[in-house]
């Protein structure tokens, strides 16, 4: 959630924090003064600025959390501390501390009007008709854990981060050479000749015998295992879960309307012309001509002057508020008096005027119904949160709790990370499946569950069930399986055995045609093909096998279908015109922000240098068991 909240604020910086920066600092080391005074509030100090405790807990948190949904279950302190958490969080709070100290050196800052910008871009503090909602920003961050005063902090630094990274790296860009070689080699195109061979279908495979079977299923044995299956209850909290449009009545929608008149009203927009005049001497002798009978056009012409066509707009479309009541008040095809603009004298004309459109209420009534039950639902929803929260912390059950808060609990079957029981179902109706399986397999038995947050001010509240363990399933329970994967196998082996001998042929001398002819198959061309356009027609291993070697190189591979074989030959290589045409923009784009993350590394580790970095590690270590 709080990563969501920083986005607007951060834009590509949060990348580069979260990955590059974090392993290059763990890769340099923490060479600055290293001492560890008496646990206080901060974990670290550069220069005047300090990390304090909660902010480690909180980066903490959510470094096990990324190392859970890798694991598929909670890790505990030993492997949290094997993989590196605490030393990519310890590095990351170091970069962050740097900047911030930076910043604060250069005098760099966000006003609060930019404060409130960032604050009202914020899709989570959002209400059902997408506008800013203080209520939701209130129950978001409530949620969260976090103070209004704590989060606008958070904002304003993350803001001031972004200041200084932007005034380091905009405008950094790959070398043009660069692009180039990348152009030369994703444009080369070349033409293949190919033939597919058929795998032998699994019924013509005799059985394998007895120990061939074991030792395929002994290879293979992870793939037979039993995954661990959980069953779980959950209560799900949302404004769409709770809200109930039909306890809207219509004076609510009335007054709604009336109050919000401006969503349902689509406003006058006009066709606007303008020419912008070097001084008034030619802009009147221009309102002169017009007034003989000219039109907008012939007095522009005449000025050597272009007409601007500012398109169908309406009047908010227009900045300065003189301009826009001359071009809003003129008649239609009537060129305006000139009229004193920001850059000079202005003629304007309004050539098209679509009229001001106001919904009716009848055709908005459904609409405001569903809006206003949704804004009541966002109470209900902090309201129902606080009432579990509650009942939970007490003691209380999963199922006792949602009575309390008037909802109903749902019971799932154990089923595994997949959402399949043992049977093989999928149960579909899971909500937030892809944020709720991974909490359900993480969490402890036993211990307390944490309420898992989507969609903004949504949640899922669960309680473990039945917990049916992974095993290794016995030969005789899957011997059909294993068979069948076997003669899977088997086929696999003798068609690319096959394709093997075809290529050896021709490479020892007989033509591809030939041999094709003798064997049977049909030779096929892929005409200018490149490394990305020919996965769709020889498959990824094809396309390698294609460009393995110069023009007449013949390769095998396995087929774009699965279980086929191809064998080809290089019939003709050609070199893009123009490589740099081959690059994609959004490639291009993904060149500079590597150039623009190198320097921004090379960046902090010279801020690193210069500035000297002390840590408080019985903080770090108490925040850690804190965290735990």
């Amino acid at each position: 959630m709080l990563n969501q909240m920083r986005r607007g604020a951060s834009g590509w910086v949060a990348k580069v924090f979260l990955g590059a920066l974090a392993v290059s600092f763990v890769g340099w080391g923490i060479a600055d003064v290293l001492r560890s005074p008496g646990t206080g509030h901060s974990v670290l100090t550069a220069g005047d600025t300090s990390v304090t405790v909660r902010e480690y807990q909180e980066a903490y948190q959510q470094g096990l959390n990324r190392l859970a949904q890798q694991l598929q279950r909670r890790p505990n302190a030993e492997e949290a501390e094997m993989r590196g958490v605490d030393q990519s969080v310890l590095a990351q709070l170091t970069a962050g501390a740097l900047l911030d100290e930076k910043a604060r050196q250069v005098g760099l800052g966000v006003s609060d009007d930019g404060l409130v910008s960032l604050i009202q871009q914020e899709q989570a503090f959002r209400d059902g008709s997408g506008n800013f909602s203080r209520t939701a920003m209130a129950s978001v961050l409530r949620n969260v854990g976090m103070t209004e005063a704590m989060y606008l902090d958070d904002l304003r630094r993350s803001a001031s981060r972004n200041q200084l990274v932007a005034s380091l790296s905009d405008g950094a860009a790959a070398p043009a050479a660069f692009a180039e070689a990348l152009g030369t080699y994703t444009g080369e195109r070349r033409t293949v000749n190919y033939v597919t061979l058929q795998p032998t279908p699994a019924d013509e495979i005799a059985d394998p015998a007895v120990d061939e079977l074991d030792d395929f299923f002994t290879e293979h044995h992870d793939d037979y295992r039993a995954p661990e299956y959980r069953g779980f209850s959950y209560v799900l909290l949302s404004p769409a879960a709770v809200a109930d449009a039909t306890a809207v009545t219509d004076e609510q929608v009335s007054a709604y309307y009336e109050t919000n008149k401006a969503r349902f009203t689509t406003p006058e927009r006009r066709q606007i012309e303008q020419v912008v005049f070097p001084n008034r001497e030619a802009a009147d002798k221009a309102a002169a001509a017009i007034a003989g009978g000219a039109t907008l056009a012939d007095a522009a012409a005449a000025a050597g002057l272009p007409v601007a066509d500012l398109g169908l707009v309406p009047r908010t479309a227009i900045p300065n508020a003189v301009l826009a009541d001359a071009a809003f008040s003129a008649a239609p095809n009537v060129p305006t008096a000139v009229v004193d603009g920001p850059f000079g004298p202005v003629i304007l004309l309004a050539k098209t005027v679509t009229a001001e459109v106001v919904k009716p209420l009848d055709e908005a009534r459904e609409e405001i119904r569903a809006t206003v039950a949704l804004d009541a639902a966002n109470a209900k929803v902090t309201a129902a949160y606080t009432t579990i929260n509650e009942a939970l912390t007490s003691g209380a059950a999963l199922s006792e709790a949602a009575t309390q808060a008037g909802l109903t609990v749902q019971v799932v079957e154990p089923i595994d990370r997949s959402a399949q029981t043992q049977a093989g179902v999928k149960i579909a109706d899971i909500p937030s499946e892809a944020t709720v399986l991974p909490a359900v397999f993480s969490a402890d038995p036993g211990a307390e569950t944490t309420p898992v947050n989507f969609d903004g001010n949504s949640y899922v509240f669960f309680a473990l069930g039945d917990i049916v363990p992974a095993r290794d399933r016995k030969m005789d329970e899957v011997t059909e399986r294993v068979t069948a994967d076997w003669k899977r196998d088997e086929a696999q082996r003798l068609v690319e055995e096959r394709a093997q001998a075809l290529a050896e042929r021709v490479r020892k001398g007989e033509t591809f045609a030939a041999m094709a002819e003798v064997e049977g198959l049909i030779v096929q061309s892929a005409n200018f093909v490149t490394r990305d356009s020919g996965p769709a027609v020889l498959g990824q291993a094809g396309t390698r096998a294609a460009f393995s070697g110069s023009q007449g190189t013949t390769a095998h591979g396995p087929a774009l279908a699965s279980g086929e074989a191809i064998v080809l030959q290089v019939a003709e290589v050609a070199e893009p015109a123009d490589p740099l045409s081959n690059v994609a923009p959004n490639l291009r784009q993904s060149l500079d922000d590597t150039v623009r993350e190198d320097l921004f590394q090379s960046y902090v580790a010279a801020l690193q240098a210069a500035t000297p970095v002390s840590y408080n590690f019985a903080a770090i270590n108490q925040a850690k068991v804190g965290v735990r």
